[in-house]
């Protein structure tokens, strides 16, 4: 298992886990935030395959979200779905955390759906048990209302 950050030209590989509603838009604000340097994306690799990938924002126009240097956003957690269950998800987790702690973060946020028990069951175990805020939000033409969890070290 590989773990690093995705460049711009690895962007299509995204389409591997998560069915994007608009492709174009998706790569045209993933190429933005990543040469702003305002997100990373770090992506699992079982050898050349993607089967995994966190998003990590380092600024948001909503501070209970992201404050670069302080708190970074975790967003777009997915594992593929023939590979969940087996631990894949606790390290790639386990290690964006720690890669973002030895950059100077020590509060990390991310959201959970109400009625996703499973993904708050997760959560909870990496610490993520503090709800900030409730938050409704419509991306690519789907709504979105879930709870904010922040992490402090």
């Amino acid at each position: 298992m590989n773990i690093r950050t995705l460049n711009t030209g690895e962007l299509d590989l995204l389409f591997q886990l998560f069915d994007y509603n608009d492709r174009d838009e998706m790569l045209a604000e993933n190429t933005k935030d990543i040469n702003e340097g305002n997100v990373d994306i770090f992506g699992l690799f079982q050898e050349n395959r993607l089967i995994g990938e966190i998003h990590a924002a380092y600024v948001h126009n909503d501070e209970m979200f992201a404050v670069r240097n302080k708190r970074a956003y975790l967003f777009g957690f997915r594992i593929h779905k023939d590979l969940q269950g087996k631990g894949y998800g606790q390290s790639l987790m386990n290690e964006v955390i720690q890669i973002l702690e030895e950059k100077g973060y020590s509060e990390f946020t991310i959201g959970v759906e109400d009625d996703n028990e499973t993904a708050k069951h997760i959560y909870s175990k990496f610490g993520f048990t503090n709800l900030i805020v409730r938050i409704s939000e419509e991306y690519q033409g789907d709504r979105y209302e879930y709870g904010l969890y922040l992490k402090a070290l």
